[in-house]
């Protein structure tokens, strides 16, 4: 039986940031009632543990930001399902995928295991991924993992080489069917690509993200990036599907009053 799903990525929440895109998108998701969900990683920013700004990216850990990057991810996470609690409906089945961002608490009590602790110290249980999903994918060999659904190969990013780069470049999409083989879809980059091999009934999918502001690091390649979500309508069971991308500035004209 076809289903339609949900998907979304690196929505690096951020405390200086508001969450309102995530009642945007609550609103959309219980209008349209999908089957699945499935949140390919980056949700949390975290901040306070970005290497790029010490080189002992643990030393922030215990300090005010990274309470605050965890509450306002975890706001985030309820904010989401909170129309089918409030009404009493079931919701979508929800995958999650840990990504690179969310990897760093893991990069952190690596670097310093005094730091780790679920009252006092940090830890990826802070993020209640137990809580928020249905099935939640982990990294594995110190890479994103890779997950079929409904016979689509989803990750966080998929690796380029033998060394775990993330692949990416202006044929993304292609080359993740030429690498995979079958339906791919993942997110990281920020952008999107798009590519169909209706031969093969496959496609290749970069999923954009969906931040709620421009970031001051990046400068002009914000304007690379698409933020908003992907429905996949009609998705059989072999990972073929229609997709419609939903841009946040379209989730704000249809919900934002």
């Amino acid at each position: 039986m076809n289903q339609t799903g949900v998907v979304f990525t690196c929505a690096h929440t951020d405390p200086k940031v508001s969450n309102r895109r995530f009642e945007l998108l609550a609103k959309f998701l219980y209008d349209l009632r999908p089957e699945f969900v499935v949140d390919l990683g980056d949700g949390a920013d975290m901040r306070s543990l970005n290497s790029f700004d010490t080189s002992r990216p643990a030393k922030l850990a215990n300090t005010a930001p990274y309470e605050d990057d965890i509450d306002t991810y975890n706001e985030a996470q309820e904010i989401l399902r909170e129309p089918f609690r409030r009404n009493k409906k079931k919701r979508p089945v929800w995958f999650g995928f840990e990504g690179n961002h969310e990897n760093r608490i893991k990069k952190a009590v690596a670097n310093d295991p005094r730091l780790a602790g679920s009252r006092f110290g940090i830890s990826f249980e802070h993020l209640n991924t137990s809580k928020w999903f249905d099935e939640y994918f982990e990294y594995e060999n110190g890479a994103p993992a890779i997950q079929q659904i409904n016979g689509v190969d989803y990750a966080h990013f998929v690796s380029s080489g033998n060394y775990g780069t993330a692949m990416s470049g202006e044929h993304h999409a292609y080359n993740l069917l030429k690498k995979r083989l079958r339906s791919t879809t993942v997110g990281h980059s920020h952008k999107r690509s798009l590519f169909f091999r209706d031969d093969a009934k496959a496609i290749g999918l970069v999923a954009g993200c969906f931040k709620g502001a421009p970031e001051d690091w990046a400068g002009q390649a914000n304007k690379d990036w698409w933020s908003g979500v992907i429905v996949k309508h009609n998705h059989n069971e072999y990972g073929y599907y229609e997709p419609e991308f939903v841009s946040l500035a379209r989730l704000e004209q249809e919900y934002g009053q």
